[in-house]
Parts: structure tokens; C-alpha cells; sequence
């Protein structure tokens, strides 16, 4: 009997790496996408369901109404543009993990997976401590014995590693969306956007994707 894996599925190129990773594992695959109101919500779950598809994993869409309605958060406000110094979101990985967490356990689930990533620029709920205390929410919270296991494949590689890993795993990048401000083509200015291209460059391969006409390449 296969091993039932619940990935949190972003339709960004961490998240899409990470699965491909428990894909090569052969787990059973059950994906979520967490629409929490961001303004590239519609790019987002078009690539989240095209990967899912891709990995032959069941998809499914959970709302999370509360940080739809947190004032000032530029990842959610249309008319912000979204930076690499106002990118945070309170307290959002917790929320969206222990939503997996309950997912997972209702599934009997062995891991759930998420693509958080290592690197100099990690948010505090975007570390290995991060992970680390998830873990013990999970031992002391859940009633699955024994628990499952948060696992965290991509947590001490940088952006230009999971480009490397992906390049291995074959992960169709071209299925990816990384921008945190444009549906259409990707801004290049937000953090995410530079460090994706910077991530590509390092391999000297080309992004697939495709960038806004305002933006140049230096």
C-alpha cells in the first residue's frame, strides 16, 4: 500500500519542486491550494491545478476567510505594489499548515509537505526552528499514531538549488508562477521575481515564463 503524502500546493516553483521530490518518493499524492485572498489567486490555482494534473494528485481549494480580511498586507490588496520589504504575511504558514495538518489526519496521512525554502531571506514561520515546533504541534495535537511527519524537502537549499533540483526532478517550470503582483506576466520586482531569475541564471538555463514588458534585464 502506497504512503499517502498531503502537499501544500502554491502553484509557485517551491512548492512544485517539493511535490515533484515526494512524486519521485512515490507517495500518494493529495494537494491543497489555500485561497487566503492574495491578487495572483486566479494565475496561482490555474498553475496549482495543471501541476496537480501533472502529478496525477487529487486537488482541493480551502478558503481561509481571516487573512482575506487583514488590513495592509500587500499580497492582497490590488492596489499595492508588492515589494521585497512588505511581503509578509502574520503568522500565514501556521494557518495554512495546521489546515494540512487536519487534512492530512483525517486522510491517516504519513507527511505532510511543504516547499519552504533555505536561503539568507526566510520569514520566521519559513525556518527549520519553524518546522521544527510544527512537528511538536503535531505530536501533541493530533491523534494519529504514530504521527505523521512534517517534511520540509527544499528547507537548506536556496532558490538556485531548487532550480537545480527541479532541472533533475524534470518539473515543468513552465506550469509555475512565482509573481506576487501580476496574473498575466510576471512583474520582475517583487522578491520572488529576482530571486527566481537569479535562481535560473546561476543554472544558466532560461525562465520559461514569461516577464512584463516594463521590466529589464540588467
Amino acid at each position: 500500500m502506497k504512503k499517502i503524502a498531503v502537499c501544500l500546493l502554491s502553484g509557485g516553483l517551491d512548492s512544485a519542486v517539493a511535490v515533484a521530490k515526494v512524486y519521485e518518493e512515490e507517495f500518494q499524492l493529495h494537494c491543497i491550494f489555500f485561497d487566503w485572498g492574495q491578487k495572483t489567486y486566479k494565475k496561482e490555482l490555474y498553475c496549482a491545478k495543471a501541476l496537480s494534473k501533472y502529478y496525477k494528485a487529487e486537488l482541493i481549494i480551502i478558503e481561509i476567510p481571516l487573512l482575506k480580511t487583514l488590513p495592509c498586507i500587500s499580497l492582497t490588496k490590488q492596489e499595492t505594489l508588492t515589494t521585497a520589504i512588505n511581503e509578509y504575511v502574520p503568522n500565514r504558514n501556521a494557518i495554512l499548515e495546521t489546515q494540512a495538518v487536519a487534512y492530512a489526519e483525517f486522510l491517516k496521512a504519513n507527511v505532510v509537505c511543504v516547499g519552504s525554502t533555505g536561503g539568507d531571506h526566510i520569514c520566521p514561520d519559513n525556518s527549520p526552528q519553524f518546522i521544527s515546533a510544527m512537528q511538536e504541534v503535531i505530536n501533541e495535537g493530533t491523534m494519529l499514531k504514530p504521527s505523521m511527519k512534517i517534511i520540509a524537502p527544499l528547507i537548506n537549499t536556496d532558490k538556485g538549488g531548487v532550480v537545480k533540483l527541479g532541472m533533475k526532478l524534470k518539473v515543468p517550470f513552465e506550469l509555475t508562477w512565482s509573481c506576487h503582483n501580476n496574473n498575466d506576466q510576471v512583474c520582475g520586482k517583487c522578491s520572488n521575481c529576482i530571486s527566481r531569475l537569479e535562481a535560473f541564471q546561476i543554472n544558466q538555463i532560461s525562465d520559461p515564463i514569461q516577464y512584463h514588458i516594463s521590466y529589464q534585464k540588467n
